[in-house]
């Protein structure tokens, strides 16, 4: 492989199909999960028909399934390469009869037959492939079909699984050094871990620990393990398919930095995270989906993953779309630093983006409405302040608008008590006070009486 080169992390599309005339496809040594698409050999779209490969090289990936016999129906294909995945099965009889990869095997004996294209599980091979040793008990440490082995391993112990899992994780680095584990001790006297009745490790649970490093596939041998808890730790890679193969019913990786997709045969695992468990009436693609095991990257819950209802009618736990930085990169989300706005989901960069540029807008339109209330305020005490009384309609606010039913209470007796006062003044001159008698100053006291304090200047309604 070459190194200046990304790795390749996800699935092979289905729709590499669509490539009607691809004659090499190179996907070897890199991270790809999940199986081998049937669209290579059966095509795509109407019409389709395989692919003309000639050669087809996904070696030592992380591809679980089986090898299916319909490769056999590509007519140009001379050299297929499969191992180092993790494949189970063996190798269909129609791709043996081909005499595949004869080219470029050393043993083109050993290479007639299904030995040149991948070496059976439970056998051990330095590349994968032809010549392959059978190992003498099926252990089930080579499970896989093209294991890279030179020699046939006894199955790691439990205790052996725990020391590589402590040392991958940085173990010695835990936040709490009260979970140090020794190496070579008993794995049920390991503070974290809990075992059943028969002394098989049944549980690790390790939350918010600053573990670091991957989760190694060995995990898969634990036959008894069924709950793994590893919630809020730094985690990285990816998530191994070998887990399949412990008894798991919750699995919770939340909250890390684990990347990728969930493998396939997690998927359909029955009972993980409540995986094909749901009421009657569900959707099949939901009773069985990834986002139960795990929220795919780009979205999250508050559990970092989907949950099936547990009645009828009920609405579950969906993994919903984020829009933040680091949606594109993790698995597992159980938080997102979105921010919601009437039903729709901004990115906080954005919105601090948009916030510092609104501030000399914001700047401005305050200042405008201070001018504003300015403006007004000492338009009405210069109307308030006019010495003959009066108030023009067009010096006040709201000229068109309908009259309150205080303001219409008031209008008669006012209109009476200003037109007895423009008569007086006609009468009086300039001295508007002059032709007032006794009885009208009571009665002009009287009616300022009744004025709210809170109207001390005459209303809008003359």
């Amino acid at each position: 492989m070459n190194p200046n080169l990304s790795t390749v992390t996800g699935t092979i599309c289905n729709n590499i199909g669509n490539f009607m005339k691809l004659q090499g496809l190179f996907l070897e040594h890199n991270l790809l999960v999940g199986t081998i698409p049937k669209s290579i050999f059966r095509g795509s779209g109407i019409g389709a028909h395989p692919l003309p490969l000639v050669q087809l090289f996904l070696q030592q990936n992380q591809l679980s399934g089986t090898l299916h016999e319909g490769l056999a129906a590509l007519p140009d294909l001379k050299e297929l390469y499969v191992d180092g995945n993790k494949l189970t099965g063996e190798v269909p009889d129609p791709l043996c009869q081909d005499f595949l990869n004869n080219n470029f095997l050393n043993d083109t004996q050993a290479a007639r037959g299904c030995d040149g294209i991948s070496c059976p599980a439970n056998s051990a091979s330095r590349e994968g492939v032809a010549p392959c040793t059978k190992c003498p008990d099926d252990n089930g440490f080579h499970r896989y079909m093209g294991q890279h082995d030179s020699e046939c391993r006894d199955p790691m112990t439990e205790v052996e699984i725990l020391d590589s899992f402590f040392d991958q994780t940085h173990g010695d680095k835990w936040l709490d050094s009260s979970y140090t584990w020794e190496k070579g001790s008993p794995a049920c006297e390991r503070k974290g871990v809990q075992c059943n009745d028969e002394g098989q490790v049944s549980k690790i649970i390790l939350p918010s620990l600053g573990l670091r490093g991957p989760l190694i596939p060995e995990l898969g041998y634990l036959s008894e393990l069924n709950v793994l808890d590893l919630q809020d730790n730094h985690l990285t890679g990816f998530l191994p398919s070998d887990l399949r193969f412990a008894s798991l019913e919750k699995i919770d990786i939340r909250g890390t930095r684990m990347r990728g997709v969930v493998p396939i045969l997690l998927c359909i695992e029955k009972g993980l995270n409540g995986n094909g468990i749901g009421p009657p009436g569900i959707d099949f693609n939901d009773l069985y989906a990834c986002e139960n095991i795990v929220c795919p990257k780009g979205t999250y819950s508050s559990i970092g993953r989907a949950a099936l209802p547990k009645e009828e009618g009920e609405e579950g736990i969906h993994c919903l779309p984020c829009y933040d930085n680091e949606a594109a990169f993790y698995i597992g989300r159980d938080q997102c630093t979105d921010i919601s706005l009437i039903g729709m989901q901004f990115r906080r960069d954005s919105m601090t983006s948009v916030f510092v540029k609104s501030i000399p807008i914001s700047i401005i339109l305050v200042s405008l409405g201070v001018f504003s209330w300015m403006y007004r305020a000492k338009k009405l005490a210069s109307v308030d302040s006019a010495p003959d009384g009066h108030r023009r309609r067009d010096d006040l606010d709201g000229e068109n608008e309908e009259p309150s039913l205080c303001q219409r209470s008031l209008s008669l007796p006012l209109q009476r008590w200003m037109s007895s006062r423009v008569e007086e003044e006609e009468e009086g001159g300039d001295d508007w006070s002059a032709g007032y008698s006794d009885s009208e100053e009571v009665n002009r006291q009287s009616m300022a009486v009744q004025l709210s304090p809170r109207n001390e200047s005459l209303p809008g309604v003359i």
